[in-house]
């Protein structure tokens, strides 16, 4: 009988350390994860001999000056940038995606400021010339925007000025979710927004995964709560209720990153109860995807012949080079970052009427 007890206790004491071993490797795979997921986001131009996005120096400096300035978001100092300094309509801020810098969205930026709007945009905590040893998650985006909610408010550069918001995926989030604490703002535009960071975490891990995100799923809460607390609860469709102020939401039906029926702001828009949400669905011809979202068809089209016109370079020209190849098509940045103006003339509306 003594025998058969030590026998079941040394079974246990061995299934026990197994379960540690386990929980310790499943916690050693996740913090990679995380690493490889959420690691820091360069300068483009920095990083690529030729980009098809268009950057400062691409830009009139004369007529689209900036400013630089700093603010602090936890223990990091974040870059920032002002621009049209002389502007009176009101401040729109700009809330970039994952992946992105704030001059991936320099045609918003001029699209504003000839409006006449101030435009603030930013780099999150771990992108381009902000600090932080990496982006963090799918939740950093709403602390950012709330440090620079902050920073506007206490900084003396904005007074008087009316606050609108605008972001894209990451920061589609953002500009709706930050709408749970209490800042002044006036009116928020979502580009390809998810409603909550664990439902979009969980769903890029399956489709990345598969099965094996679920045995990974504890450490992942658990990685989430220490890094962001309450914060990692938030979820946009209780901030657009919240702040009841006018939101538009746009969603595109062939979206492959937020996809549209399952973790979007669009899919669960039956649980918005604020009556000045509008949302924009594009789909047919309309349809934009993900990256690209904010831009006019003749940008795809652009773009699609471009793409073809690299494919046959490159396959013509042994290490071929997409700077010279962009030098002998003359690549016109201005065409492949073209915005949907009729979509924008409708925010330029929307922004001026909630003023």
């Amino acid at each position: 009988m003594k025998k058969r007890k030590l026998s079941v206790k040394i079974i246990l004491i061995i299934a026990l350390c197994f379960i540690i071993v386990g929980c310790i490797g499943c916690t050693i795979i996740t913090l990679e994860l995380y690493s490889q997921a959420y690691g820091r986001v360069e300068e483009f131009s920095e990083m690529y001999e030729f980009s098809t996005y268009f950057f400062w120096d691409d830009m009139d400096q004369n007529k689209y000056t900036r400013e630089e300035v700093f603010f602090n978001s936890g223990g990091n100092k974040l870059q920032g940038f002002i621009y049209g300094e002389s502007n009176i309509n009101g401040l729109v801020i700009i809330s970039q995606g994952m992946g992105s810098t704030a001059d991936c969205y320099l045609p918003l930026v001029m699209y504003f400021v000839d409006n006449g709007w101030r435009v603030f945009a930013y780099n999150n905590t771990g992108v381009a010339g902000s600090e932080g040893e990496g982006i963090r998650g799918l939740t950093q985006s709403v602390i950012d925007l709330d440090a620079a909610l902050i920073y506007v408010k206490n900084s003396g550069k904005f007074s008087g000025l009316p606050i609108m918001l605008i972001g894209h995926s990451w920061g589609g989030f953002a500009v709706t979710a930050v709408l749970n604490y209490n800042h002044d703002v006036k009116a928020s535009v979502s580009f390809a927004g998810y409603n909550n960071s664990r439902e979009r975490f969980k769903e890029a891990a399956v489709i990345e995964l598969g099965g094996i995100f679920y045995v990974l799923s504890p450490q992942t809460w658990a990685i989430e709560k220490q890094l962001f607390g309450d914060t990692a609860k938030l979820n946009a469709i209780d901030g657009i209720n919240k702040a009841n102020i006018p939101v538009i939401i746009v969603q595109s039906s062939n979206d492959d990153e937020v996809l549209p029926n399952t973790t979007s702001i669009y899919a669960h828009r039956n649980k918005i109860t604020n009556p000045y949400v509008e949302i924009v669905y594009l789909e047919g011809e309309d349809a934009a995807g993900h990256e690209f979202v904010c831009c006019s068809k003749e940008q795809r089209e652009y773009m699609k012949w471009a793409d073809a016109s690299w494919e046959v370079y490159e396959k013509n020209n042994t290490g071929a080079s997409r700077l010279k190849w962009a030098e002998e098509i003359n690549f016109d940045k201005f065409k492949a970052n073209e915005l949907n103006m009729e979509l924008f003339d409708r925010i330029n509306i929307f922004f001026n009427n909630a003023r």
